[in-house]
């Protein structure tokens, strides 16, 4: 997981010296992010049903080729049109990883751990962007951006070895037809996945604002206000662990989706808070979107993994979901923050919070209701 975000992190860490070296404006480097996160939901419509007809093994190093060619091709880019094609590359390995290391964990994980490994592999994510934060800017500093993107590769390379040495190749999911055949999903994974688009909506732009917010309307400085994004990410990889072992201990995780948004919306009303009654409000706010919004992501797959039959195709359609908020999410946000300031901007936030409430109870009737699974 950590290995195909990579790409993304490692650029986001490196924006000030690809912005100084080949005069990127600040809505070039936003548009990499989109670029990478809409080739993703594109290709989650069949990096599922892909992964269901070739196995993990061969999903995961299909993900590592790509992360390790858009590392390089990245690396020698010498405008911004091949920064475009490098991060879209990107894109097809982060498309690839929920569904394969879903299979995976199917595979070789005892069902009674099984919450437990979903939470850690899903906080992957918030591990490589600490580490990307952490490493490559003190590499770029030595060596340059180009030197770190090529260094880079090494996490890839590992997971290759990894997968050559502990994945076995067989054991596929169940699946027939096509690589490019999908088959209807079953009633409560259409509520999944509209629950993931509204919640990936909203995280998004946390994640893209949040700073932002803290130097503009509440007045910190720009170290504070990245320790700030650090406190949400942090926060976010511990909640993902804790709700995943908790997992573990319940038969039923579909209620935890509601606790979990409804949480998201009393982080973003301390956010919202911050502005008109204490600054020091925007930590707590942090802290609870973080644990809350964050979570819910690795708990919706950890019901994939439970009720999909085609598991590969039902993470693909999550992901989908989820990816395409992100596409989404920073620039609807963005001009509602424009047109009608921070205010207005957290209130449409909270709204899609309040909506990823909702679709949640959907999903627990829908799951609770319904006995074939996808």
């Amino acid at each position: 997981m950590a290995t195909s975000m990579t790409v993304l992190y490692a650029t986001s860490a490196l924006a000030p010296f690809l912005v100084a070296d080949l005069g990127l404006s600040r809505t070039a480097v936003g548009g990499l992010v989109t670029v990478s996160f809409a080739v993703a939901a594109v290709v989650s419509l069949l990096a599922g049903h892909l992964i269901d007809l070739w196995g993990a093994s061969r999903g995961l190093v299909a993900l590592c080729v790509a992360v390790m060619v858009a590392l390089l091709g990245a690396s020698v880019a010498s405008h911004y049109g091949w920064l475009l094609v490098a991060v879209a590359v990107a894109g097809v390995g982060q498309a690839l990883a929920n569904p394969a290391t879903n299979v995976l964990v199917a595979q070789a994980v005892p069902a009674e751990r099984r919450g437990t490994a979903i939470g850690v592999k899903q906080a992957g994510v918030q591990a490589a962007a600490f580490a990307c934060g952490l490493v490559l800017p003190t590499v770029a500093a030595l060596a340059g951006w180009r030197v770190a993107l090529r260094v880079s590769t090494v996490l890839p390379l590992a997971v290759v070895v990894a997968v050559w040495w502990w994945v076995p190749a067989s054991g596929r999911q169940v699946a027939t037809g096509r690589w490019w055949r999908l088959s209807a999903p079953s009633g409560w994974l259409v509520w999944l996945v509209a629950f993931s688009l509204l919640l990936g909506t909203g995280l998004a732009a946390v994640n893209t604002y949040l700073p932002l917010y803290a130097t503009q309307r509440l007045g910190l400085g720009t170290g504070t206000a990245g320790l700030l994004l650090a406190t949400f990410g942090v926060t976010g990889l511990l909640a993902r662990v804790w709700w995943g072992r908790w997992a573990d201990r319940t038969s039923d995780v579909t209620v935890a989706l509601a606790w979990l948004a409804t949480a998201a919306i009393v982080g973003v009303v301390l956010v919202l808070g911050a502005g008109h009654l204490w600054s020091g409000l925007v930590w707590a706010g942090a802290v609870v979107a973080g644990g809350s919004a964050t979570a819910a992501n690795a708990v919706s797959m950890l019901m994939v993994l439970r009720r999909g039959k085609a598991l590969g195709q039902a993470s693909g359609l999550v992901s989908l979901g989820f990816f395409s908020g992100f596409v989404v999410g920073p620039a609807a946000v963005g001009w509602c923050a424009d047109v009608g300031g921070w205010g207005a901007a957290w209130l449409v936030v909270g709204a899609l919070f309040a909506g990823t409430a909702v679709l949640a109870m959907r999903v627990r009737s829908a799951s609770v209701h319904q006995t074939v699974p996808a």
